[in-house]
């Protein structure tokens, strides 16, 4: 055990460096397509990753994949990565994913854990980002709500910690298992990478447009996303460019639009490139996120990052995220939707006062600070020294 002598108040003391203790991530994110949740995963990954690497965290680091998994992008410079063989999906997660975790603490950023790992005798991490498929059970499949509500008591019950990333958040879990009061943490997501830097747009219409960043979901009010933008474009002559798609777990949606606007609405599909997403930002007149529920939404602070002024609705998540910073709207209220934009884009001088207030609000997020707050949260050591002994000093006579 390597040992180094160190001075405090003028007393001598030796210092004996401890074994490092073991982090399992469960990197099944890395073969899912990258929505929220999965740009969560990776950021906090890669940021765990530097941390330990910089010598903040005495950890070694191990990221458990499934096969076809591709990390190359997360730039881990500490990190072991491992592929475990045994199926895909719920079934690897379930299976194969506990047998490879073996004696380190496992960290799930993804909604679930294995259950055997949860009735394990060790504790395990997990993200929980959000009830929303309780509250907005028509937004998903059944297949989707019937897996998380049968997961959701036992997380609650086993997992220690359980993270989540906002204070509303933590609220609404609290009023399904009061008892797990000490064990909730919350830890906002951060905002944007300031190493990735804009290339070039995906296609797009160059003169400003209004911008969508989100799934086509019934919790984020796409119904209306989609309608605002038809009846900006018929009567205000306004630009739409739509980021995202209707993945498995969410009720279809309805994406027809009509003929006389169809040059003026754009769908450009998901865009999972940072780069091309930053330049869509950069370039919209405004962000519109009229939804009916979030918890600590990505698309906001990313659009501030790069000068875009944002449309939120009003709601307790949103405020707690976005603060002064957003132009707010009633979702429920198609006009309010409508007036709020236009509001925005009419209005240089108040978009410029949204833009500057959003520059500021950055500055309150970043994905380093929300992984130093998750492995607090875990009780993982930090690189400081875990035995000290004192020891004479010698003395000139």
């Amino acid at each position: 055990m390597a040992s180094r002598v160190g001075l405090n108040n003028g007393i001598a003391f030796r210092v004996m460096a401890g074994d490092a203790q073991e982090l399992a991530i469960n990197g099944r994110f890395l073969t899912q397509p990258t929505t929220g949740v999965q740009r969560v995963a990776r950021e906090l990954t890669r940021e765990i990753d530097h941390l330990v690497a910089s010598g903040h965290r005495n950890l070694r680091l191990r990221l458990l994949c499934e096969a076809g998994a591709r990390p190359d992008d997360l730039d881990l410079r500490v990190t072991r990565v491992e592929t475990v063989p045994g199926g895909q999906g719920h079934w690897w997660e379930q299976v194969a994913l506990p047998r490879a975790v073996r004696d380190a603490r496992l960290l799930c950023f993804g909604n679930t854990a294995p259950i055997a790992s949860l009735l394990g005798p060790r504790p395990v991490g997990v993200i929980i980002h959000d009830l929303s498929y309780r509250l907005y059970p028509e937004a998903y499949s059944r297949r989707y709500r019937l897996g998380h509500s049968l997961m959701l008591p036992l997380l609650l019950r086993r997992a220690d910690p359980v993270i989540t990333v906002s204070e509303t958040e933590r609220q609404a879990l609290l009023g399904v298992a009061a008892g797990a009061r000490d064990r909730i943490v919350v830890a906002q997501n951060g905002g944007w990478r300031e190493d990735e830097t804009p290339a070039s747009p995906v296609e797009a219409p160059p003169a400003g447009y209004l911008l969508y960043v989100g799934s086509f979901s019934r919790r984020k009010n796409f119904d209306t996303v989609l309608r605002t933008a038809i009846q900006l474009a018929r009567e205000d002559g306004l630009h739409s460019v739509i980021v995202g798609s209707c993945g498995p777990i969410l009720t279809p949606a309805e994406t027809e639009v009509p003929p006389d606007v169809r040059d003026r609405v754009s769908f450009v599909g998901q865009v999972e490139d940072l780069a091309q997403l930053a330049a869509l930002y950069a370039s919209a007149r405004c962000l519109l996120l009229p939804s009916f529920y979030e918890a600590s939404p990505l698309p906001p602070i990313e659009a501030m990052r790069f000068g875009c002024p944002v449309v939120a609705s009003d709601i307790p998540a949103m405020r707690e995220r976005c603060a002064d910073a957003v132009e707010y709207c009633d979702p429920a209220q198609f006009a309010s939707i409508i007036a709020a934009v236009r509001r925005v884009t009419r209005d240089p001088n108040h978009a410029a006062l949204l833009v500057e207030r959003g520059y500021r609000q950055v500055e309150r997020f970043s994905w380093r600070r929300q992984a130093q707050i998750v492995l607090d949260a875990l009780g993982l050591p930090e690189a400081r020294d875990n035995f000290v002994a004192p020891m004479r000093r010698n003395r000139r006579r």
